[in-house]
């Protein structure tokens, strides 16, 4: 199956609830039921809720914009007394930042409007591992599977925020991308690269920036993806 390319701006905006942004859905697990994996980018205009998934650990990171500072609701914190560690998340500029679902928050925007790029994962059904290129350069690895030491089956997600080039295995295979671009590997081939590799873009990243953000999701083999 050839890897999925498309532009998420030409994908069609879901409105939250409250009003406070829109979601637009790149990749979703059509396999599983619950899905157990999804890939959204949310463009986020005010301050307010962030939706609880239960079940699921989110990695965010924001692609624009200055940030995003989470407070827990305080129903949702055991002790008030740690709200200052496990109940305040910061999601900055470039960083891929990994929580869990469960908990509900509060966002404030730090300096405006921003979008945040989105993976949930099922927690016992898929594992992934998250690198922004051009910006933190360390894994972030949220989920985890159930059954320790299953074959699995991985598949990579590449998300464009500059315009650049994506390496694939072969030394002269690239795809060219544009600001906006995505691809969406369920064959796994191109997870042959180090992530940090993937993406080489067109220009140097400016400061607190990313360039693309990889995403490598695992689930059992055994499974339909």
């Amino acid at each position: 199956m050839r890897p999925l390319h498309a532009s998420w701006l030409a994908v069609t905006p879901e409105p939250w609830k409250n009003g406070g942004g829109v979601t637009r859905t790149l990749s979703v697990d059509t396999a599983g039921q619950p899905p157990r994996w999804r890939v959204s980018v949310a463009d986020i205009d005010r301050d307010g809720p962030y939706s609880r998934f239960p079940g699921y650990d989110r990695v965010s990171v924001v692609l624009s914009g200055g940030g995003v500072e989470l407070v827990a609701d305080v129903a949702d914190v055991d002790d008030v007394a740690d709200m200052a560690d496990a109940g305040r998340i910061t999601l900055a500029p470039g960083v891929a930042t990994a929580f869990a679902g469960d908990t509900g928050f509060q966002s404030r925007l730090v300096n405006g409007p921003v979008r945040v790029l989105n993976l949930f994962v099922l927690r016992g059904a898929a594992a992934a591992s998250v690198v922004c290129v051009g910006g933190g350069q360390s894994a972030v690895e949220a989920g985890g599977l159930a059954q320790d030491g299953a074959a699995m089956h991985m598949l990579r997600i590449v998300v464009a925020a500059q315009a650049g080039r994506l390496n694939q295995a072969a030394a002269d295979a690239s795809v060219a991308l544009a600001a906006g671009d995505y691809v969406v590997d369920v064959s796994g081939v191109s997870c042959g690269i180090d992530a940090r590799q993937a993406f080489a873009p067109a220009q140097a990243t400016a400061r607190d920036g990313v360039a693309a953000v990889v995403l490598d999701v695992r689930v059992l083999a055994s499974a339909a993806v």
